[in-house]
């Protein structure tokens, strides 16, 4: 009889070991599940933002470029002008 019982005590511990265990898999799993969508989150966050930056920060370097050129050239015509008269 204490055979049985010491049984089914061994049992019992055994399926609430595998319980223990199998949560602390599913939480490691879901904890691992966080973290990669916050990096993939992350990543597109970043492409959004290079984006942002690539059609709005590159307008005002060419703009300037473009007004300094566009004044270079008004400056040459004028002083042909002046010199023809």
């Amino acid at each position: 009889m204490l055979g049985i019982v010491q049984a089914e005590a061994e049992s019992a511990e055994a399926d609430e070991m595998k319980k223990k265990l199998s949560k602390t898999e599913n939480s490691a799993g879901l904890a691992e599940l966080i973290l990669h969508n916050q990096q993939s989150r992350g990543k597109q966050m970043d492409a959004f933002f290079d984006d942002l930056a690539a059609k709005y920060g590159s307008h005002d370097k060419t703009s300037g470029k473009k007004q300094s050129a566009a004044k270079h050239t008004a400056s040459k015509s004028s002083s042909r002008s002046k010199g023809k008269k």
